[in-house]
């Protein structure tokens, strides 16, 4: 039979194994591993520092080569500096828990012995510490992909993320779709679709590119594999922190998904480098915390901080078209 302890990490799904007690001396060290711990951020460009708006700053050069015999050579080239701005919003979570709540349930067990002490002292602080970054962690993911400044979802209207972005955009490349819906008879052409319009200079400079989608989408196209007997595609497949990864058959490039496009039937290349997510580590970061409120008798929990993204170089990124073609 298990213990009651190993039943409750089941149930909540939660990981303090490596946590001491919290202090707030640990703010910053929680908040760098909200943004650099796993997922996304910990895949693109973090900018720190980014207290509202902040320019990306590109160059271009363009020339051709000359013939160099004798004194022949002439200007004959350009260089463009050019930027883009990264804007940032301060979001930020907050909730409050009065350990007497906790009386006549299965958590009063966790309670402190005695009124006072109860009142004050919670044992669950990592518990709940590890619960807040995992949720907060999830929550901002949420906004960087899915953003929309017309949601009436107040997690997601702060500013539109990478998908209505990279949807709008007359400059990142379209990949003829086959089918409307990504199944087990089509999954496998619609990959390699996308895959196919990514540009050879990525490759040719060593650009790492990784194309990305839900899982029910990779879970198609593994099923498609399956169903097709094709025992010549080598597909191994693996979980990493709650994504699930493989290598596109018959290519050299890494699917991941993200839960935030599982069932969105769409399939995106995205070179990670030109990609950026903007925050700030400094005066804007209040940090997380545990409070007492001895006025309300109650234990405070919250952070703040800022989330803001943005891409450049468009051309280089490749989205499923939006209908069958």
């Amino acid at each position: 039979m298990k213990s009651f302890k190993a039943r409750l990490k089941e149930k909540f799904d939660y990981d303090v194994s490596a946590l001491e007690p919290y202090v707030d001396q640990q703010s910053e060290d929680i908040f760098t591993d909200l943004l650099y711990g796993a997922g996304l951020t910990s895949r693109i460009n973090v900018m720190e520092n980014v207290k509202g708006q902040e320019a990306i700053k590109l160059l271009n050069v363009n020339f051709d080569l000359q013939n160099a015999t004798g004194c022949t050579l002439s200007d004959d080239g350009t260089v463009i500096f050019d930027d883009v701005n990264i804007t940032t919003k301060r979001i930020g979570v907050q909730f409050a828990l009065c350990n007497d709540d906790l009386n006549g349930t299965w958590a009063q067990m966790l309670l402190a012995i005695g009124a006072n002490r109860q009142d004050e002292e919670m044992p669950l602080e990592d518990v709940i510490t590890a619960y807040v970054v995992k949720s907060a962690r999830k929550k901002n993911q949420d906004l960087m992909f899915l953003g929309d400044t017309t949601s009436l979802d107040p997690n997601l209207n702060f500013y539109n993320g990478f998908v209505k972005l990279w949807d709008t955009d007359a400059t990142v490349l379209h990949a003829n779709r086959t089918g409307v819906l990504i199944d087990n008879t089509n999954a496998f052409a619609n990959f390699m679709s996308v895959y196919n319009k990514i540009p050879t200079e990525l490759f040719d400079n060593q650009v790492e590119v990784e194309i990305i989608t839900g899982r029910q989408e990779l879970r198609a196209l593994i099923d498609e594999i399956w169903n097709d007997k094709d025992y010549n595609a080598k597909l191994e497949v693996t979980e990493e922190g709650g994504e699930l990864t493989c290598i596109l058959p018959t290519t050299s490039v890494r699917i991941r998904t993200y839960s935030q496009l599982n069932g969105k039937n769409q399939i995106y290349a995205v070179p990670y480098q030109y990609m950026f997510f903007g925050t700030d580590l400094e005066s804007d970061l209040d940090g997380f915390f545990i409070k007492f409120l001895e006025v309300e008798e109650k234990l405070r929990f919250g952070m703040k901080w800022r989330s803001g993204i943005q891409y450049v170089f468009g051309k280089y990124f490749v989205r499923l078209a939006a209908h069958a073609s």
